[in-house]
This record gives C-alpha cells, sequence and structure tokens, in this order.
C-alpha cells in the first residue's frame, strides 16, 4: 500500500495547474522529469505500515496525519494568506503557524531515509550486538522481536503528532518570519515536508545533544515559513516580501530546501527548476562567500 511521506495537501501548492504538472530533479541521477498528478509523488509502499496486536497495520498512522495536520493543512494556509494579504499578524495567524511547524516538525520523522536509518540502528545493536550473546530466556525474546521486526519496512513505532508535540514543547514556543515572493522566482520544493536544524537549547547531561530549533516550510511557490525556537531568541513574527532586489535571498532559501532534499526537489516552473540547477555552483560559491 502506498504511503505519502509529503503530504498531498502541501504537493499540490506547488503544481502547476496551468500547464497541469509538476516538475522534478534527481539530483542523484542528475535526471528531470515531471509529473501531471500528484497522487504518486513522494510516495512509497508500506512507508506507514507497522504492527499493532501482531497485525499489520496500514491506517493508524494515516489516520493520525490526517486528523492531526492534513484535514487542516488548506485551512491554515488560507489563514497564511489573508495574513499576507492583510499585512497583519493576529493570534489567529500564530495559532495556524503553530499548526502547520508541527506538522513540519512532524515531517523529521517520516521521510524514509531516516526510517531506515532508526531501523539499521536499533536492529544492529539488538540483533547483531546484543543477541548473540544473550541468555535463553533473552535470546528467545529477542528472536521474537526480530521476526515481529522484519514483517514490516520500518518500525513506525512513534504517533507523527506524539513526535511533533514532544519536540515543539522542548522549542517553548517560537518565533517566525512569513517569506513572500513578488517577483518572477519560486521557491523549490524538496522530498521531504520540511528542513530542520539542530542546536543545544535545553541543558543535559551529555553537552552533545542537539534538538529541533529550527523549521522551515514551504508552503508554496511562493511562500516559505521560517520558524525558531525561543530559546534561540525572541524577535517578533513578521512578513517579509521579497521582490527582485532579494534574489540572493531567496536562492540561500532555495539552496537549503535543495541540500537537504534526500534525492529530489520540484518546482512548478520547468525554466526556474533548470535554471536553478544550472548555476547551483554559483550559487553555493555566492552562500560560501556571505558566510565568510
Amino acid at each position: 500500500m502506498g504511503h505519502h511521506y509529503v503530504s498531498r495537501c502541501q504537493i499540490r501548492n506547488f503544481f502547476n495547474d496551468e500547464e497541469g504538472k509538476i516538475y522534478i530533479y534527481n539530483k542523484v541521477f542528475n535526471k528531470y522529469r515531471y509529473y501531471q498528478g500528484v497522487g504518486s509523488i513522494f510516495s512509497e509502499d508500506g512507508s506507514n505500515t507497522r504492527i499493532v496486536d501482531d497485525l499489520p497495520d496500514n491506517s493508524s498512522l494515516e489516520k493520525d496525519l490526517k486528523i492531526s495536520y492534513e484535514d487542516n493543512f488548506d485551512e491554515n494556509f488560507q489563514v497564511i494568506v489573508n495574513s499576507i494579504c492583510n499585512k497583519t499578524i493576529t493570534s489567529e495567524v500564530q495559532e495556524s503557524v503553530i499548526e502547520l511547524a508541527k506538522y513540519g516538525i512532524a515531517g523529521e520523522i517520516r521521510i524514509p531515509e531516516e526510517k531506515r536509518k532508526q531501523k539499521e540502528l536499533i536492529a544492529d545493536a539488538l540483533f547483531n550486538q546484543i543477541l548473540p550473546g544473550a541468555i535463553d530466556s533473552l535470546k528467545t525474546e529477542l528472536e521474537a522481536l526480530k521476526t515481529r521486526v522484519e514483517r514490516t519496512k520500518y518500525l513506525n513505532s512513534l504517533n507523527y503528532s506524539d513526535f511533533a508535540d514532544t519536540v515543539f514543547e522542548k522549542m517553548r514556543g517560537i518565533n517566525f518570519v512569513l517569506y513572500v515572493i513578488k517577483c518572477d522566482q519560486f521557491f523549490l520544493f524538496p522530498d521531504r515536508p520540511s528542513i530542520t536544524r539542530r542546536d543545544r537549547i535545553n541543558d543535559y547531561y551529555n553537552p552533545d545533544i542537539k534538538e529541533i530549533s529550527m523549521v522551515g516550510i514551504p508552503l508554496s511557490s511562493k511562500i516559505y515559513l521560517h520558524s525558531e525556537s525561543k530559546k534561540l531568541r525572541v524577535v517578533p513574527d513578521r512578513i517579509v516580501e521579497l521582490t527582485t532586489a532579494d534574489i540572493p535571498k531567496i536562492e540561500k532559501i532555495n539552496f537549503c530546501l535543495y541540500s537537504q532534499a534526500i534525492e529530489r526537489v520540484s518546482c512548478e516552473s520547468e525554466n526556474f527548476l533548470k535554471n536553478f540547477i544550472s548555476n547551483i555552483d554559483r550559487i553555493k560559491y555566492s552562500l560560501s562567500l556571505m558566510s565568510d
């Protein structure tokens, strides 16, 4: 059963309705292609399947996504659009941003790459390191667990909403910026719901522990939501309009989206996507000069 690891309600905002296409570049194989719908984009068979009561469960994680984020995605997006049109940030806007930020946080554990890593780490620790030397009673339990784990592609042990709520709580509130393109430029859309950054925002005995501190969500071809933990700093929420004078800023955001894409990046404009990719080395070099 195919499960989307990026929700269709988000993908649709990058679909070119006039041309009836969405354009995709695969950075691993250096290939372009387009789709005439969003039904199969950024999806994978069995991605959200897990074992519940010793049976394969294809629906509980899908239901969690639907109820927690997808049912209200379009409504929250429209609140953002209205806010931009009115140039005001109300409490309703802040509430919608929080829901969208949580959707973005949940995206961190939805992507196949992250799920594969999690399963491999746990399988290696339990079945390659502990199992061989375990006493008989523990060995029996671990062998049963191994059989259970091998029945699904991924572990999927956490509800997405539980993970997002926990992370958001540790962020202790967020500041946000709504970036709005007001020129003939576009935001790219990677094969993941959001991009993130980690920092040490809480004190632990282990000083190397870093948690999600920033979440960037491309909401549409023209709107990008940047949110960050108030533990980093406290600044006013704002709306920033990007014009031709701000192309370097647009390139910086798009480079971050491109860099954190697992394999593919998409756009509603074929020409813009190809132009961006052809200039990727120049953009990377320009950003390195800015950071010096």
